[in-house]
């Protein structure tokens, strides 16, 4: 699956590749990003190029998609952003890190608008899923902002929802 090069006013989403290894490894190794999404944060460059791959892996299996997430002035790399889980036509699921020092700044509020945007009008899903932790404050409050509503909680994690409908309403 080909993954389309998306723009914001302040950034540029493209495809993840093996050149962001440096930059998810930096991320992933960050305790107070890595603990939301591994049991330990990442310790080996290796490790990096592993997430890349199963990435890779999802695109090229038509099972998910990943960009990277850049600062349009300066190229610097501020987190990522996916699609995967796709129960086409109706549903996927989307999953966002974001690096600390680019924490506060609204920029995942603005990649993942446009991800959804694109998730609705280019690969005609419905609903567009979510999953955080309960004590996750940051990623409830990036994910409040957009228009999700908690669907379910199950063992600490919360499930969101977002309706194409509801999203259309709030975006025209």
């Amino acid at each position: 699956m080909e993954i389309t090069r998306l723009e914001t006013e302040h950034l540029e989403l493209r495809a993840i590749s093996p050149e962001d290894r440096f930059a998810i490894f930096e991320n992933y190794s960050d305790p107070d990003v890595a603990n939301w999404f591994f049991d330990q944060p990442l310790s080996q460059i290796e490790q990096a190029d592993q997430v890349i791959n199963n990435f890779l892996e999802k695109a090229a299996q038509s099972k998910g998609l990943a960009w990277t997430i850049l600062l349009k002035a300066s190229g610097e790399f501020v987190g990522t952003c996916s699609f995967e889980n796709f129960n086409k036509p109706l549903q996927g699921e989307i999953g966002f890190d974001l690096a600390k020092k680019h924490w506060g700044h609204g920029y995942m509020v603005e990649a993942l608008a446009e991800i959804i945007t694109y998730g609705f009008s280019e690969l005609g899903l419905f609903k567009i899923e979510a999953h955080t932790y309960s004590t996750n404050t940051r990623a409830k409050r990036v994910l409040d902002k957009l228009g999700f509503n908690v669907e379910g909680v199950t063992e600490g994690t919360l499930r969101f929802l977002l309706d194409k409908s509801d999203w259309m309403q709030r975006n025209t």
